[in-house]
């Protein structure tokens, strides 16, 4: 499970399709990425970053 990404989502107020239709994903590739089964791309992950109103996507994705 990505605990980040999923407590990011809770943070911000929003669903997980309201993440997904701002992020221009499914919202079960969006449900994959929050349990951890699937990573996004760069440009999607950048998305999401976007809608939860993160600055730095090692927060949400990890990475040194």
């Amino acid at each position: 499970m990505n605990v980040a990404l999923r407590a990011a989502r809770e943070r911000s107020g929003k669903t997980q399709a309201q993440v997904a239709k701002e992020s221009g994903v499914s919202e079960r590739a969006y449900l994959y990425y929050e349990q951890g089964e699937r990573e996004p791309g760069v440009r999607t992950a950048i998305r999401i970053a976007d809608s939860l109103g993160v600055v730095d996507l090692r927060e949400l994705f990890g990475g040194s």
